[in-house]
């Protein structure tokens, strides 16, 4: 099995210390808490392979944000998961990308002399 190591790194960013307000990669902070998320079994062309990876990383952000304070966690896991967002939509893309060109190349008929 692969991990990404952009999401992992990511995730590993988490923050207990987070200030009210919407969830922003600008303000966000690490608590030293790491989470890998393993996605090399799923073909991130699929959306159901998709969800299951958004789920993978709603679970790692819980585990890494773990804490008594209900507004702390739920601050902390928004930040954390819409921080991850740019690495796991540019993943997304690339596997629907490379799906779509083989696709596409699998129909072509060439002609050589």
């Amino acid at each position: 099995m692969f991990r990404s190591s952009k999401i992992a790194a990511v995730l590993a960013a988490a923050t207990l210390t987070v200030v009210a307000g919407a969830a922003s990669a600008e303000d966000f902070q690490s608590n030293g808490r790491t989470s890998e998320v393993f996605h090399g079994d799923l073909n991130l062309a699929k959306a159901d392979h998709q969800k299951e990876l958004r789920s993978r990383i709603s679970r790692a952000a819980s585990r890494v944000c773990a804490t008594a304070d209900t507004a702390t966690m739920v601050a902390c896991r928004s930040k954390a998961i819409a921080h991850v967002q740019a690495p796991v939509t540019a993943a997304i893309a690339r596997a629907e990308t490379r799906e779509r060109y083989a696709d596409a190349s699998g129909t072509r008929s060439m002609a050589g002399n």
